[in-house]
């Protein structure tokens, strides 16, 4: 049974790309630190097949167009 749960969450999250959302979120915070999303970042979501990423000054916008070329997904900065 809980196997069973864990299956149709997991499947939840990658119809949704949830999961894709949280891969990207742990990436940057392998490279940018652990306080960089919560510190730089308004709020981080998906639309439209993109990870729009909205940030609080445009240093934090820099930073993250720098490294965004490393991701495979395609990502929006606002």
């Amino acid at each position: 049974m809980p196997k069973e749960l864990n299956k149709i969450i997991k499947d939840l999250f990658v119809k949704h790309k949830i999961d894709k959302l949280q891969e990207t979120e742990q990436e940057i915070n392998n490279i940018l630190g652990e306080g960089f999303l919560k510190k730089h970042t308004k709020e981080m979501f998906l639309q439209n097949e993109k990870i729009i990423i909205k940030t609080k000054t445009i240093e934090a916008k820099t930073e993250l167009n720098i490294i965004k070329k490393n991701f495979n997904t395609t990502i929006k900065l606002l």
